[in-house]
């Protein structure tokens, strides 16, 4: 057997092995499945506010995200060199 044809046999069986084995990948993936035939309906319940009264004092702000800020821009200038 020539050695371009045992090449080009060995490619074709490679890329149906990888489609078979992405069908059954696809296959297998419950994520779309849907299995309740009718909509289903949301309760939504009401309550009424709590009111309570609390006194804080804090001289620093706390960070709600817990990352670093956005430095303040500098001055700009223009006439310069670059870009695109």
């Amino acid at each position: 057997m020539n050695t371009r044809a045992r090449w080009t046999i060995g490619i074709l069986v490679a890329l149906v092995i990888g489609l078979v084995v992405g069908l059954i990948i696809i296959a297998g993936d419950g994520s779309h499945d849907t299995t309740a035939t009718e909509p289903t309906e949301s309760v939504t319940t009401t309550s009424p506010p709590t009111t309570t009264s609390e006194t804080t004092s804090s001289t620093t702000p706390t960070a709600t995200n817990g990352g670093t800020p956005v430095p303040t821009p500098g001055p700009t200038t223009s006439g310069g060199t670059g870009g695109l």
